[in-house]
């Protein structure tokens, strides 16, 4: 019944907000957000946590959270902490082995307290990838009570169904957009006039409609020096990109319920689907070199519900036989099969495209219409169905074991969509906006050997001074390449190829988001968000699942707030420390009844340690003693004298003194105890003017400040060694 008042209550939801844009197409607001993701979703909360009045939301869609759920992904990619609990794939301790903290924490935490109540365990599907699961109803439900308060209170306004077609525009500055209604009715234009606009939309659309600048596509070695780009794009077309995927939620039935032969089916697309499968079509002759590799179908009778590497278990929902539902439920996001890469397009494709401009087939995804991107989607939707249909079929035939069999499951009807599929493919690539700094592979890619494998923790080589969120991942391309059998050409199936420099082989070390790479170089009364963030596509990889994409959509909601409060556009607060420093505020340490969201990426310190909002806010400022392999800070061990001392000199050179310097706090503390003692006394001393020696080069080193990463030091990197 939950489950069935979630959905009802999501798709009726919408009716409310829309029903008067009939009589009223002309809004004006205070903060525009283009795009309900959950990127969006966390902008608003927090921008209204921090006072601003009159947020208004567009979506072209009806549900809220985007991965979460309009794309169903619904087993959350990240290490809970420290150690190996939710991971099992490829566990390894520099992939974000951080505590969850932020609206993330607060989101995560409802989500697990509504699993427990419901389904008996705070992760009911213990699945092999990833701690967390929910059902994607379930959690849009959680998202939308999360935002009712501000709703209700008038602060936020939401529209559905509509998607943005063109810019208002004063000189360089944005002030508003006007949006078209996705579905096909009579609703007029809706035209919003901003005093700022967040573009968290999952193709950019804001961006590309404002006349902003963007890069889309490969990055050559060229431009931007990445060890891992390729020295030219010869071999990689402009779709050259992380693939969508069309996710799929199935669920357990009561006996077989086999879903139709999707169109196009081919059981050779689905060599790797199964062990099964690929030991009878591994002999297929392609026409690019391809990796082999496949995973159990589904467990043996009686041997499903511990946590195995399986396609049934890697990304399980809920295990019906520990659950009171009695019903497993799978979320279907499998690397080795469903994946479906952009770039050469099948034939059927292409002609489809073709028909529609000359050209279209060899344009970016990112800057096709909305019809030429549904061709791709159906023929995405279609693959997808085509791994269940070979699971229920070509599997199931030929397993002595039936006891499992993904013939027994069928589509999950929570998302009210004709065909029983989320209403939108998972998007792990969109548009870069071109920012004020475009983060770069080298920044942060750790460098102790080639591959993860010789890795050991360390804080990124570059720890940008305009840091406003932690992050750390692999750089984590799924495969890019299609490969078609020599003999049938793009008229027959195809298989996905990694292409070179685009693997998971490669970690990043720990690391801090810059500001500047949310605002356009060039363009006012905008920032980016969810995806469509300054960096390169190989960076891209490395920050875009769920936690990342809420703590960015937090910071452009605080920066979006400070800006207001000010009158202030966006490109300004990077520079000036006060600012930047209202907006660490906002998002660790000032709301009453937040959670703090972590900023520097320490390790061992949860959000609900006495010491965390001040150990994050002199960490960001330089305010610690640091050195880059130190990525515990060590709360709990005691304070030297000489370790004080380094902290109150460090300290106080970022504030202005013009009085006597406050005194260091004496007595036996530990570091966390004094770390928070200290930050009392001087978080409302003013901060220090960062001085700009040249108009376009801060510290006048000869890279001007949009190629350098450290604006404010002659130096290459943030360590000394």
């Amino acid at each position: 019944m939950l489950l069935r008042s979630a959905l009802l209550f999501a798709l009726s939801w919408p009716l409310v907000s829309t029903s008067v844009l009939a009589d009223a197409n002309r809004v004006s607001t205070n903060l525009l957000i283009v795009g309900g993701t959950e990127a969006g979703w966390a902008a608003a909360i927090q921008a209204a946590r921090m006072g601003v009045e009159d947020i208004t939301i567009v979506h072209d869609g009806q549900w809220l959270g985007g991965q979460y759920t309009e794309q169903a992904l619904a087993c959350v990619d990240e290490n809970k902490g420290v150690g190996k609990e939710g991971w099992g794939v490829d566990w390894h301790p520099m992939k974000r082995s951080f505590h969850r903290s932020g609206l993330f924490k607060e989101l995560m935490d409802r989500i697990e307290a509504h699993n427990e109540k419901n389904y008996g365990s705070k992760m009911p599907g213990r699945p092999y990838h990833g701690p967390s699961t929910f059902r994607p109803a379930e959690a849009e439900a959680i998202l939308r009570e999360m935002l009712q308060p501000h709703i209700d209170s008038g602060q936020v306004i939401l529209h559905w169904n509509y998607y943005p077609v063109a810019a208002m525009k004063e000189g360089r500055r944005l002030t508003g957009l006007r949006f078209t209604s996705v579905k096909d009715d009579d609703r007029p234009d809706l035209i919003v006039s901003a005093k700022l606009t967040i573009d968290a939309s999952d193709w950019g659309e804001a961006i590309q409609v404002a006349g902003a600048a963007y890069e889309c596509g490969p990055d050559p070695k060229s431009r931007y020096n990445e060890p891992s780009a390729p020295d030219d794009l010869a071999d990689f077309p402009p779709n050259t990109m992380n693939p969508i995927t069309w996710a799929m939620i199935v669920e357990e039935s009561d006996g077989p319920t086999p879903i139709e032969k999707p169109n196009n089916y081919d059981g050779r697309n689905y060599v790797r689907t199964s062990k099964l499968s690929l030991a009878e079509m591994k002999g297929l002759k392609w026409d690019r070199p391809v990796r082999l590799g496949s995973i159990e179908h589904w467990p043996a009778a009686g041997k499903q519900s511990p946590r195995q590497l399986s396609i049934y278990t890697v990304r399980r929902i809920a295990d019906g036989t520990k659950s009171p539902t009695g019903k497993t439920l799978i979320l279907l996001n499998y690397m080795l099969g469903q994946d479906y890469p952009l770039s050469r397009l099948p034939q059927r494709v292409v002609d489809k495209l073709e028909a529609t401009e000359e050209g279209a087939s060899n344009k970016n995804i990112v800057e096709m219409n909305r019809a030429q991107r549904q061709i791709i989607f159906n023929d995405a939707k279609q693959h997808s169905l085509g791994v269940l249909y070979h699971l229920q079929n070509y599997v199931h035939d030929r397993a002595p074991d039936k006891a499992n069999s993904f013939r027994n499951f069928h589509l999950s009807e929570e998302f009210g969509t004709p065909d029983a599929l989320p209403p939108k493919p998972y998007i792990r690539e969109s548009l870069r906006l071109k920012a004020m700094y475009m983060m770069r592979e080298q920044d942060g890619r750790n460098s102790d050997g080639p591959t993860k494998n010789q890795a050991r923790e360390a804080f990124a080589r570059v720890m940008y001074p305009d840091g406003i969120a932690a992050w750390q991942f692999h750089y984590d391309f799924h495969r890019t390449g299609r490969a078609y059998l020599k003999d049938e050409g793009q008229a027959g199936p195809w298989i996905d190829f990694e292409q070179p420099g685009r693997n998971t082989r490669i970690v990043s070390d720990r690391s801090v988001f810059p500001l500047r790479s949310m605002i356009p170089i060039e363009m006012d009364g905008l920032i980016g968000t969810q995806k469509n963030l300054g960096y390169s596509s190989i960076v891209s990889a490395a920050i875009r699942l769920h936690d990342q994409c809420v703590h960015l959509g937090q910071a452009v909601g605080a920066t979006a707030a400070v800006c207001l409060k000010h009158e202030a556009q966006p490109r300004k607060i990077p520079y000036d420390l006060s600012l930047l420093e209202e907006v660490r505020d906002g998002l660790c340490g000032s709301i009453d009844g937040a959670t703090p969201m972590l900023l520097w990426p320490y390790r061992d310190l949860p959000s609900d340690h006495p010491a965390f909002v001040a150990v994050n806010r002199l960490a960001m400022r330089g305010g610690l003693p640091i050195t880059r392999r130190e990525v515990d800070f060590q709360p709990d061990a005691a304070a030297t004298q000489a370790w004080k001392a380094e902290v109150v000199k460090l300290s106080l050179a970022t504030k202005q003194i013009d009085s006597a310097p406050p005194k260091m706090p004496e007595g036996e503390m530990t570091r966390g105890e004094f770390a928070a003692a200290w930050w009392k006394l001087i978080r409302d001393l003013p901060d220090r003017p960062r001085k700009r020696l040249e108009p376009n080069d801060a510290d006048a080193d000869g890279i001007a400040d949009v190629d350098d990463p450290l604006p404010y030091s002659k130096q290459a990197t943030s360590w000394n060694e």
